[in-house]
């Protein structure tokens, strides 16, 4: 098993903790599940990425503000569809916002990343 141990009690930022981090425990809750719960979050992944792929034909990704915008774009569209809304809350309540990014490859995700998120928190 592989374990990290991460000791911030001498921190000076904000208050001290110490806590182990078990990867493994991390990579399983990522990777075990049902063929059903890793099909979902692949379809979501693929709607997410087809979303970005599109919007970054029209819209520039070149700065941070920009794909800022992108990714505010992206979620603005997610609202908008009700049943592609429905579909990336399932992919990320069954693996998590970590596991369906992990399927998306565009260098929005890292900013849409936090707004998908808000967006599980708000569904629950």
């Amino acid at each position: 098993m592989s374990e990290r141990k991460i000791d911030q009690s001498q921190s000076s930022f904000g208050v001290g903790f110490s806590h182990t981090i078990n990867t493994e425990q991390i990579a399983n809750t990522i990777h075990n599940h049902s063929p059903e719960q890793r099909q979902t979050r692949a379809e979501a992944a693929k709607e997410i990425q087809e979303l970005l792929d599109q919007l970054s034909q029209t819209y520039p990704t070149t700065t941070v503000a920009d794909k800022s915008a992108v990714a505010a774009k992206a979620m603005e569209e997610i609202e908008k569809q009700p049943d592609v809304k429905k579909k990336v809350l399932k992919a990320l309540k069954a693996g998590g916002v970590a596991a369906v990014m992990e399927l998306t490859n565009n260098p929005v995700v890292k900013i849409l990343t936090p707004m998908l998120q808000s967006l599980l928190d708000e569904g629950e």
